[in-house]
């Protein structure tokens, strides 16, 4: 129930940052979004979380994404957007544009830096970042295929055995140089069989990896 409250509070709070324009790309923009799209909900939102965390994973055989201890986020975060800053956007290609989101968002996604909500902060500021220089995002696609999506960071996020491929692919669909007619009601439909084929692709999406770690005996 509280993830149905979160989803539906997270989505009403991205709609009235999309409807007021953002382009504070930094760690304080960052929580900005955060607490705009749980404050309702969390009274940390928009805070850093204080305590280290780790989540497991199917797709890394139980073991977790070395996320940023506690102590260290605020410096990971400002690095991450260092690199964000360095790089030449306006004189990318689209290809070369994606390519080059998909290893520096991770970035972002992997500092962790607040207990929950990290996944749809990050989309959310990607999402601001990408329409910044131009580009339109297919939030319609990136919200059906939430679940490709994060599994994407996942396996963005392993540092030297980083796969980033996975990620290029979905934002290649989503990353439009026209704007994106949505249909409101494409969400809704309970049928996943009745969603626009566009919709379906990556909840079809079947992922087996090598295994990143070896299973404990």
């Amino acid at each position: 129930m509280l993830d149905l409250i979160e989803a539906e509070q997270s989505r009403a709070g991205m709609m009235l940052l999309y409807e007021a324009g953002f382009h504070d790309f930094s760690p304080a923009g960052l929580c900005a979004i955060h607490q705009k799209l749980f404050g309702d909900l969390y009274e940390w939102a928009g805070h850093y979380r204080v305590i280290n965390i780790e989540k497991r994973e199917k797709l890394l055989v139980g073991k977790s994404v070395w996320y940023s201890n506690a102590e260290n986020i605020e410096d990971d975060l400002k690095r991450a957007f260092k690199q964000i800053a360095t790089k030449k956007w306006e004189e990318m290609s689209k290809e070369q544009f994606v390519q080059t989101l998909a290893r520096c968002f991770p970035k972002l996604w992997q500092v962790h830096p607040f207990r929950e909500g990290n996944t749809r902060t990050v989309v959310m500021m990607m999402t601001f970042f990408v329409e910044h220089y131009g580009y339109y995002m297919d939030q319609e696609l990136m919200a059906a295929s939430a679940g490709y999506v994060r599994d994407s960071f996942v396996l963005a996020s392993l540092d030297q055995l980083s796969e980033y491929e996975h990620l290029v692919k979905i934002l290649m669909d989503a990353v439009c140089t026209e704007p994106v007619i949505y249909d409101d009601t494409s969400l809704e439909v309970e049928d996943s069989k009745a969603k626009p084929e566009r919709l379906q692709k990556y909840q079809k999406e079947k992922y087996v990896p090598q295994p990143h770690y070896k299973r404990e005996p």
